[in-house]
């Protein structure tokens, strides 16, 4: 009896799902950081946040390098670079494609070329993470093949719940803050 514990499947929803894991955890540190509460921590939550995102940027790409290496289902490059050119599940695909794509812009933006976008710019590109992980937790929800499984539904469900919050006390934090007048 023959036991495969690492399959290429098993790499390629270890990686998608430590990605998600890794940007959860990159957006949920990037609110923290932007908290008053947190104010004594921002740097603490910043080299988090910038930490986990690469680390969670670099897991996608071995996700699509494996894909790309799968014999199960045979991918060409374009279909994991190229928005709705894959046969098996061409929008859920896409939400994928468009995550990565997203989070590239972020990233390269935010450690590249910041100073030369300007503060105000580059808060407006930085937004961009948000529809990003949307899209990349969506990808992973309905392409995933073990997305039925109570573990990996509560996964989701958890992250989904926690990003939730964590916008709606950022925003509500916002809401109260004094405005500073200028003389």
């Amino acid at each position: 009896m023959s036991v495969e514990f690492f399959s290429t499947w098993h790499f390629i929803r270890f990686s998608g799902l430590l990605a998600f894991f890794l940007m959860t955890f990159s957006v949920s540190a990037g609110l923290l950081s932007s908290m008053t509460m947190f104010k004594k921590k921002k740097p603490l939550m910043l080299e988090l946040h910038q930490t986990s995102s690469w680390i969670g940027f670099l897991v996608m790409l071995f996700h699509m390098v494996v894909l790309w290496k799968d014999e199960y289902v045979s991918y060409q490059i374009a279909e994991i670079i190229i928005p709705f050119m894959d046969d098996y599940a061409p929008v859920y695909s896409a939400f994928g494609i468009f995550s990565f794509f997203l989070f590239l812009i972020v990233l390269a933006t935010s450690d590249f070329f910041m100073k030369k976008l300007g503060r105000g710019l580059w808060k407006k590109v930085h937004l961009l993470v948000l529809p990003a992980w949307v899209f990349m937790m969506l990808h992973g929800l309905f392409i995933g093949t073990d997305t039925e499984q109570f573990g990996i539904a509560s996964v989701y469900a958890g992250s989904a719940v926690l990003v939730a919050l964590l916008l709606a006390l950022r925003y509500a934090e916002a809401l109260f803050q004094p405005t500073k007048k200028t003389p």
